[in-house]
């Protein structure tokens, strides 16, 4: 039987209005009328409002007061005695916080005594331009100390910003107490194939020292694989590479390798941490973040930042270290360099030098601690070039042994020749030699001190006379020097070139002559500037 239309509209209106009508008779019962427990909660309420009345009533009050006290000078000056003693509570209950420069000096501490503790080679970098400023006597003294177990080799670092003869001077007086090795570390950017030169050091030209290539890894090479040799078995042997901030231990370690195993940078702290990189099977390198080590006596401010140890940025004043430089340079090669005009005075070459180079402070009122900045990474760097001479006097040898020759493990010019009897030595001469130079006026720490004395005036400034400052002049493009880039031909020239040679000499000539005609849109762009700020003026 079938239902029609309005029947089931119906039914579905009939069981809507149930569904309601159960939903509504669920009701909330409420509250029972029952005067004792309608009282009950009548005192629970009033007894509330009174409590939110009493509170809101203190509060205001409280409110009031404090703000009478502090208008009044007695209120103010409790106030602050009050908040005086609960900051001294909370500073004595809280522990001693280190600043973040001494946290980081005593991290950088703690790498080094683990390099040296896992070493059994350590290389300790050195400058070439001021080699007795970079030299640690409390590391070489912990060195020496352990006698056979550990061996101590200087690197003599950058030899291509020092002359040749200087070069041979300070490798002659450090090598009457270590091991030294010249060596030039590879300035290329790539981070693979570094290249290196199997010229040694001594005899290299300048060409392949101005180069980027690395100079006297060979020889360096050579001593370790010496060193890792125990009879006629080739042992693993770990070497550490310690020395000052900013002398090249992370680019030394990346010569070697031929690769960009380790961070490097201009400035002094990219390394952080202790860092191991694998040369080859037999040796291992470890790379150390670059501390000085204390001498007993208050560092200088104007002597640490002209040895690359602190970067010029941080500097707190970097007019004195910058006046120290300007005092001693030539004014005239001075004003070659920069283009300014040679004066005596320090604060007026800076204020010439950031006038040139447009460091300016608000209102165009030249800034000299800029320029004092830009001075310090120009001498840092290697635009200055300067260079110390080696101390006439080698001290006094207390205790020594004559040998009828050097041994070859000793002996760095056969090693630098590729001696094959010094290929094969084993170094067991290395010990053989017990020199313990002496100067005179107290023990390591005394005598470096003693040096460092000696480089400063009587101003406190850094003592130059045996600094010598060369600064090299601007070199012009095109100026005909020897080894400068050939000439690009001109339009007419090419005629005259051979038949092979012409499409390339074209090519060039076209270049040269753009250059030349965007040069000359350049300079009328800027006269009719000038003529048009005349006219109008």
């Amino acid at each position: 039987m079938t239902r029609s239309r309005r029947q089931v509209e119906a039914a579905r209106r009939k069981r809507v209005q149930g569904k309601r009508t159960k939903a509504a008779g669920k009701k909330d019962p409420g509250v029972p009328h029952l005067g004792r427990f309608a009282a009950h909660l009548q005192q629970q309420s009033e007894s509330k409002q009174k409590r939110a009345a009493e509170v809101k009533r203190r509060r205001e009050a409280a409110r009031e007061a404090a703000l009478e006290r502090r208008r009044s000078l007695e209120g103010v000056r409790e106030d602050a005695l009050r908040r005086l003693r609960d900051f001294e509570r909370k500073e004595a209950a809280a522990p001693q916080a280190e600043a973040p420069e001494e946290a980081s000096l005593r991290h950088y501490g703690r790498e080094l005594r683990k390099v040296l503790a896992a070493s059994d080679v350590v290389l300790e970098v050195l400058d070439a331009r001021d080699p007795q400023g970079c030299r640690s006597p409390q590391l070489e003294a912990a060195v020496r100390q352990c006698g056979h177990r550990q061996r101590l080799v200087l690197v003599l670092n950058k030899i291509d910003l020092v002359p040749r003869d200087v070069v041979a001077a300070w490798l002659k007086y450090l090598r009457g107490e270590f091991p030294t090795v010249a060596f030039k570390a590879c300035t290329q950017q790539q981070s693979r194939n570094l290249k290196q030169s199997r010229l040694p050091a001594a005899t290299a030209p300048e060409e392949v020292l101005a180069g980027g290539a690395c100079v006297g890894a060979d020889c360096l090479l050579r001593v370790l694989a010496n060193y890792s040799r125990s009879g006629e078995v080739k042992t693993t042997i770990t070497v550490g590479v310690v020395g000052y901030p900013n002398v090249g231990k992370s680019s030394l370690i990346n010569s070697l390798k031929r690769s960009r195993a380790c961070g490097v940078g201009a400035m002094p702290g990219v390394t952080k941490c202790l860092q191991a990189v694998q040369l080859d099977r037999h040796i291992q390198l470890l790379d150390c973040p670059g501390v000085v080590m204390a001498t007993g006596t208050p560092p200088n401010a104007t002597v640490t930042p002209l040895r690359g140890v602190l970067a010029p940025e941080k500097l707190r004043d970097p007019l004195g270290p910058a006046a120290a430089i300007l005092r001693r340079c030539p004014p005239k090669q001075l004003s070659e360099i920069y283009g300014v005009p040679p004066c005596e005075d320090p604060r007026q070459f800076l204020s010439h030098l950031a006038r040139r180079q447009g460091r300016l402070r608000p209102g165009g009122v030249p800034d000299p601690h800029a320029a004092a900045v830009a001075l310090l990474r120009d001498w840092t760097s290697g635009k200055i070039s300067y260079y110390t001479h080696p101390p006439e006097t080698q001290g006094v040898q207390l205790e020594a042994q004559i040998l009828p020759a050097l041994g070859p493990a000793l002996d760095l010019d056969a090693l630098e020749r590729g001696d094959a009897e010094a290929l094969a030595a084993i170094p067991e001469t290395v010990a053989a030699i017990a020199l313990s130079p002496c100067i005179p006026g107290g023990g390591d720490d005394e005598s470096h001190g003693g040096d460092e004395a000696a480089m400063e005036d009587d101003d406190g400034d850094l003592e130059l006379g045996a600094v010598t400052v060369e600064l090299k002049p601007r070199v012009k493009p095109g100026g005909g020097e020897e080894g400068s880039a050939p000439r690009a031909p001109r339009l007419e020239e090419v005629a005259a070139l051979p038949p092979l040679l012409q499409g390339q000499g074209l090519r060039a000539a076209g270049k040269r002559r753009k250059k030349l005609q965007k040069r000359a849109d350049k300079i009328a762009t800027k006269l009719s500037e000038t003529l048009e700020a005349a006219m109008q003026f």
